[in-house]
């Protein structure tokens, strides 16, 4: 295959400040354009980054080998189905569709249709979360947060959990390398069914302890992974600054100042693993069946829970 062409759909927020930065730099593809339904803002994105503007999903689609997909949720399972079926490559925002049944579909149709299905969960590129993973041995036990300084609605517990906490669900599935089993499952709402916060504990099979936490009014941005192992505790905090704890002392190191925050955030290697696949035809390593598994795991919370 020559360089693949690319395309986009939706240019919201996380388009323009995630994924655009990226892809028009054209390293080892050609971006080809953008669509979104709303005509005056396509015009002034694609003016911006000075690619071209198109009218419809069916022009794109006839001009790209693959297309990335930052729509709303509720647009995923209408968009992806209908490019998976006219042969595209897709890569979509988390989660792959509203409901759990249509990202069922979803991965159906890609394996039927013969199309790679890659979904953003950009953490499993972040650098220093790679090379934590690589360096813990011998775990013991992993701690995932994510705390928000004031983010406490306007959405309900469910729309958050599926919107914001999905991230660190699926953090601990790739941590863990292996199916969770929830032991323990608890949220707490206020009396507008928004989430304050949440907790769950889970094992696997080797007897991995697991716990994943995000408190929505916590006083201050932050996320962080950690690591006990035999010997030694790794930590990442924010991404950007990885600790080792280890005979009474700690080290720190921060992001190599020539990385980008994109770089730092995993979004940079997660666009050029999906690229990578579709130039070499390989299956991405967060493929539509991850993704979904990431969901029905969350799904599952979701209906077990016990909520105050």
């Amino acid at each position: 295959m020559n360089k693949p062409k690319i395309g986009m759909i939706g240019l919201g927020s996380i388009a323009q400040k995630a994924y655009l930065p990226t892809l028009t730099k054209e390293t080892d593809w050609n971006f080809v354009g953008a669509f979104t339904p709303n005509a005056e803002k396509r015009k002034q994105v694609c003016q911006q980054y000075r690619i071209q503007d198109f009218h419809s999903i069916e022009t794109l689609a006839s001009e790209c080998d693959a297309i990335f997909v930052h729509s709303s949720t509720a647009t995923h399972y209408e968009i992806v189905s209908e490019l998976l079926k006219k042969g595209i490559d897709v890569y979509v925002d988390k989660p792959l569709a509203a409901t759990v049944e249509q990202a069922e579909k979803l991965v159906e149709l890609s394996e039927k249709y013969k199309r790679k299905l890659m979904v953003g969960f950009n953490r499993r590129f972040v650098p220093m979360y790679v090379a934590a993973k690589e360096q813990a041995h011998d775990i013991s036990w992993v701690r995932i947060e994510k705390h928000r300084t004031n983010k406490v609605g306007p959405y309900t517990y469910d729309f958050t959990m599926l919107d914001d906490y999905l991230h660190i669900v699926d953090t601990a599935r790739w941590l863990a390398n292996d199916d969770l089993n929830v032991v323990h499952n608890m949220m707490q709402t206020n009396e507008k069914n928004e989430l304050l916060y949440g907790h769950h504990t889970y094992t696997t099979a080797n007897g991995l302890l697991l716990s994943t936490a995000m408190h929505r009014h916590a006083g201050t941005n932050l996320e962080q992974i950690e690591l006990v192992t035999t010997g030694k505790i790794i930590r990442v905090k924010n991404m950007n600054t990885f600790e080792v704890e280890q005979e009474n002392s700690v080290s720190q190191i921060g992001s190599p100042s020539w990385d980008t925050t994109l770089k730092q955030r995993g979004f940079e290697d997660a666009v050029h693993h999906f690229i990578e696949c579709v130039h070499g035809d390989t299956k991405p390593v967060v493929d539509g069946l991850e993704g979904l598994k990431t969901q029905q795991l969350l799904q599952s919370l979701l209906e077990n829970v016990n909520k105050n």
